[in-house]
């Protein structure tokens, strides 16, 4: 598995709107989805929403200011996306 260089954190998460027992289609609404996120593929959120699985990939390449988040339906197009 290989991860995007980064000089400070880097982030993986699986599913965490299960925590909350938030449906998907909820979590997506949230500001990053829509500002921020850069998806994995073009059919990644529509394949999230009928999963009801999301992988988030989020990393600071040089320092703690600026960050990449990748967003996708499985783990592979999300390090597939993050490393290219």
């Amino acid at each position: 598995m290989k991860f995007p260089e980064h000089k400070c954190e880097l982030t993986l998460t699986h599913n965490s709107h299960k925590n909350y027992y938030e449906p998907i289609e909820e979590y997506l609404t949230r500001p990053q989805f829509e500002d921020l996120t850069t998806w994995a593929t073009d059919t990644s959120k529509e394949r999230i929403l009928k999963t009801d699985e999301i992988w988030e990939l989020q990393w600071y390449p040089d320092t703690p200011i600026g960050f990449y988040l990748v967003v996708g339906a499985t783990l592979e197009e999300v390090l597939q996306k993050a490393n290219n």
